[in-house]
């Protein structure tokens, strides 16, 4: 199993949203989970795979990797039986696969955290102007806020392994959770062709270092 640790890093204010808001004095929340007695912030392993996911699906094809583009579980079906199953889908999976996916993301958590609830108005997607009497208020993580996780592929997936490493950069400069922007960095040893070694490199150091 090849593995190695994940840091996100909050550039603006991060919201990965949880469906119990309400109760605790908001509309939306920042996702939470029971650890012992008290509920901790803490970002899902689906949401960072999803979002990988997503990133994957942008600059595949630019790097010579497949992607069937779609998310519709039929249209993924019908994509596979006439090409056969995308890179990106063997790496992420697709629901009704017959394979388990190759790679598993753990929950990413936090030392130290600091939340702000706003009041925000819902705009008219059409008419891009503040629909009347639909306020609603949402709780952000601060910016500068880091999370840690583990990403992990298996060895006979290793050749999806840049692909993945593509997906983690492509992360840093698209939108994550509810509109927001995170950085990555890369803990750890990987063995890897020479070729993406450059790639790695990179993605060992924040690239938006010092903008916080």
């Amino acid at each position: 199993m090849i593995s190695f640790n994940l840091k996100l890093k909050a550039l603006t204010l991060l919201t990965v949203g949880w469906n119990v808001g309400e109760i605790m004095g908001a509309d939306v929340l920042h996702a939470r989970k029971l650890v012992g007695n008290d509920f901790e912030i803490y970002i899902p392993g689906s949401s960072v795979k999803g979002a990988l996911r997503s990133a994957a699906s942008r600059i595949a094809e630019a790097y010579g990797f497949k992607s069937c583009g779609e998310i519709n579980p039929d249209r993924i079906r019908e994509a596979h039986h006439k090409e056969g199953i995308c890179d990106v889908c063997r790496l992420f999976g697709y629901p009704g696969m017959k394979f388990r996916s190759p790679l598993i993301v753990s929950d990413f958590t936090t030392n130290k955290v600091q939340t702000v609830t706003l009041t925000r108005v819902t705009i008219n997607d059409k008419t891009l102007t503040a629909e009347k009497g639909k306020l609603y208020t949402m709780e952000h993580v601060l910016p500068g806020t880091e999370f840690s996780g583990t990403v992990r592929l298996a060895e006979n997936a290793k050749d999806l392994l840049p692909l993945l490493l593509l997906a983690i950069a492509e992360l840093r400069t698209g939108r994550f959770g509810r509109r927001s922007i995170v950085d990555t960095k890369i803990e750890g040893e990987i063995d890897i062709d020479p070729n993406w070694k450059p790639l790695l490199h990179e993605l060992k150091n924040w690239l938006w270092e010092g903008y916080l």
